[in-house]
């Protein structure tokens, strides 16, 4: 599967346990990077969400996509 792939296959919006699962870390080492402004979040009703998007700059694969 390539990253397109897996970028496409993603919710628009992941929860925190789902972006944790993604990168390998703890909910609240991810709660910190949005707390630091690190990675982008929004509210939603249920609890903060954080756009794949987001996510994909992050971790440095926007890029990725684009090329």
């Amino acid at each position: 599967m390539t990253l397109s792939d897996q970028y496409q296959n993603m919710p628009k919006l992941l929860k925190v346990s789902e972006v944790a699962d993604f990168t390998g870390t703890h909910e609240r080492t991810v709660r910190r990077w949005i707390r630091d402004g690190r990675l982008g979040a929004v509210e939603h009703p249920s609890g903060l969400r954080v756009p794949r998007r987001s996510l994909w700059r992050f971790l440095g694969l926007d890029l990725a996509l684009s090329a």
